[in-house]
């Protein structure tokens, strides 16, 4: 395609205003398919929002788990995707973070964001809240109740109950409309060594079914395309490269 006999049939663009615009416009899209997932603690006997969202650790076996998520990033520095966090410490200070070459994953850790004032709490609840899909790791003596955190999103919860010989039993619970995802699944007992990483893999893919029933849904690939082809048009002459080409 870049040989001397076609390079007649490539037209450069023109430098101006318009251009500059729409390629910072695209340099300041995602490049990467991009989930937010919260994280919450229960204690045993911990039976109401404001005890829950003011845990600011949990057990060990918490916050290995937690550690097994992602890469502890620090958030004043972090260059990748923040999911709403701020830098400035109102949100927390860390988080953990996954990356691979096409997915970023934040998630946005209760026991990691400040509850010290009531101001606090209710910016705890809202990055929290509006995330669709939630980890909930309880070590109350009963089974977690939906409703306990107010919110009209969490879609899909994914219970961690722990047992003995470092077991866990997973309890998934979706709204009706929310397609199967896996490789976890309702009723699992998953070692702690495995943990981590399959409840990683199955919050990507519930959120992946959560948002595919979105009204004009569109994947990462489908939407950057429409944007390059809305935004940039390289004409070829030759009528064997008549196609638009981002």
């Amino acid at each position: 395609m870049n040989s001397w006999d076609r390079r007649k049939s490539f037209h450069l663009l023109k430098k101006n205003s318009k251009l500059l615009r729409e390629l910072k416009n695209l340099d300041s899209r995602q490049c990467r398919e991009t989930h937010k997932i919260a994280v919450f603690y229960i204690g045993e006997g911990q039976e109401d929002k404001c005890s829950i969202l003011s845990n600011s650790a949990g057990s060990q076996a918490y916050e290995d788990f937690v550690s097994g998520l992602g890469w502890e990033v620090d958030l004043a520095t972090h260059c990748g995707f923040m999911g709403g966090l701020q830098r400035n410490g109102s949100t927390g200070l860390t988080a953990p973070y996954y990356a691979t070459s096409t997915v970023e994953v934040i998630f946005h850790v209760s026991t990691r964001m400040p509850s010290d004032s009531d101001d606090s709490l209710t910016k705890k609840l809202r990055h929290l809240g509006n995330d669709e899909v939630h980890i909930v790791w309880s070590e109350h003596t009963r089974d977690y109740r939906r409703g306990i955190i107010p919110t009209d999103f969490g879609d899909v919860l994914i219970i961690i109950y722990p047992m003995k010989n470092h077991m866990y039993f997973i309890q998934i619970m979706k709204k009706p409309q929310v397609p199967f995802f896996g490789p976890l699944f309702n009723g699992a007992i998953v070692t702690g060594a495995l943990l981590p990483s399959l409840v990683r893999a199955t919050c990507i893919n519930a959120s992946r079914a959560v948002k595919s029933r979105l009204t004009l849904y569109q994947s990462l690939i489908e939407e950057r395309a429409g944007f390059l082809s809305g935004g940039f048009r390289f004409l070829f002459s030759a009528s064997q490269y008549s196609t638009d080409c981002p």
